[in-house]
């Protein structure tokens, strides 16, 4: 299969099955096997970018089309971005771009939708050009929204929250790759043998575990690492652990965990705290609960203990107030990654944000009778909204309340609150919000 290809059908997965793209187009290539570098550059710039501009894209292409775009046949629709995306941000020629792009409709058998396809194409390649946004002193959250191919409400929600620049600023950097990082026990040795091999490798700025990887995929860092252990894991998402852990007793301690899986977190607790230390993982999933068991014992963390419940509820054999530290890395909408996962973009509501917030405030005043008298429960989402962050914190008021952060955490990655705030225009990181709190 060609980069084309590729692209095609892993677009077609996100949006007719719902997959996320990285997990498609991860497959996707393993499947296509040894193809050149080049192809698999270009198919996941296709993937990525189309998915990053769909909603300047459908702009573009609605002047072409007799039917809105958000109306035609999925594959149809795919092969509309897909092309378009070429056209106007990849300035490919207009020949390769819609020939190339009706064919990949033909395939699947769509013979009246590559008519379509043909004629909306072509129209576009003689005026590509994409939507030009209102003026910013007239509207400023249509002209973020049509800039940076936003929902109009996430860009009315971040101008209302961090002001116009700092919105601006968070919303371009949602639409440029994010980095390789990887979280490691033995940091600086993983550091110095992927240098020695040849790999692109720096010590992440905050984190003393992190490791910034700069062109170079994971199955090239495993084979240069020869055994040193390592986890793909953002800094931000490191930034939170170490926020739960940090300023906690020099002893043996017993840690929480209430919504676990993937286990970065779990396992970063692990590797950090001292000898003798428990983490309980909890993950109401069961097959990503197994998935939890296996990991943990194939990196040797004997101290994580997996319990498949639902942490909103009493959890069956674990005792309150009985930990010296609770983490709720609670489910959110996800709006702190969109640069590894643009197709939320194109999923979320902004009536998804109060339904995450009530699920996330019922884990959270579960959480709290798990912490011994004392200890910090801390609350953490991969989100960037007041509702599923500050406002959560906020509905607590009555039971429970903010502590300090941990002594010397990072300064600039701290609200005036002392709650934790990472954005990736200003850490690098994903964008994630933590509070620290105690009954």
């Amino acid at each position: 299969m060609n980069a084309r290809e590729i692209a095609f059908e892993v677009l077609r997965r996100v949006e007719e099955g719902g997959a996320y793209a990285s997990r498609a187009l991860d497959a996707a290539l393993d499947q296509a096997g040894a193809i050149d570098p080049r192809e698999s550059a270009l198919a996941t710039e296709l993937v990525y970018g189309t998915l990053r501009r769909a909603l300047q894209l459908d702009a573009a292409l609605a002047p072409h089309s007799r039917r809105a775009v958000d109306r035609v046949d999925p594959a149809a629709r795919v092969a509309l971005r897909l092309g378009a995306y070429q056209l106007l941000f990849l300035r490919t020629p207009a020949h390769a771009a819609v020939g190339a792009t009706v064919d990949l409709v033909k395939g699947v058998d769509h013979g009246r939708a590559a008519g379509f396809v043909n004629a909306v194409l072509r129209s576009l390649s003689r005026a590509p050009s994409p939507p030009s946004p209102p003026p910013a002193d007239l509207d400023p959250v249509a002209n973020l929204a049509v800039s940076e191919s936003l929902p109009g409400w996430l860009a009315a929600e971040w101008i209302a929250w961090l002001g116009e620049p700092r919105a601006r600023t968070l919303a371009a950097a949602m639409n440029r790759p994010a980095p390789l990082v990887l979280r490691s026990p033995r940091r600086d040795e993983l550091v110095a043998r992927l240098v020695a091999a040849g790999v692109e490798a720096r010590p992440a700025d905050r984190s003393p575990h992190g490791v910034v990887v700069g062109g170079g995929a994971v199955e090239l860092v495993s084979r240069a690492a020869r055994g040193i252990p390592f986890q793909v894991q953002d800094e931000s998402a490191q930034l939170v652990t170490l926020f739960a852990a940090g300023g906690l007793p020099d002893r043996a301690l017993r840690v929480l965990d209430l919504c676990a899986a993937p286990g970065g977190k779990a396992f970063h607790l692990a590797e950090i705290l001292p000898a003798g230390s428990e983490v309980v993982a909890v993950e109401i999933h069961p097959r990503k609960a197994d998935a939890l068991r296996r990991e943990a014992a194939q990196r040797g963390l004997t101290g994580v203990h997996v319990v498949c419940a639902d942490g909103s509820k009493p959890i069956p054999g674990i005792e309150p107030a009985s930990f010296d530290a609770v983490l709720v890395d609670a489910p959110c909408s996800g709006l702190g990654t969109l640069r590894r996962h643009p197709e939320l973009k194109l999923r979320r509501q902004a009536a998804d944000l109060p339904r995450f917030a009530d699920l996330q405030e019922g884990i959270l005043r579960n959480a709290l009778a798990y912490a011994k008298p004392g200890a910090p429960v801390t609350y953490s989402v991969c989100s960037l909204s007041r509702a599923e962050g500050p406002e959560v914190v906020a509905r607590l008021a009555g039971v429970a309340h903010r502590i300090p952060p941990p002594p010397g955490f990072p300064p600039d990655a701290l609200t005036a609150e002392g709650d934790l705030l990472t954005l990736p225009d200003l850490h690098g990181g994903d964008g994630f919000y933590a509070a620290r709190l105690v009954v």
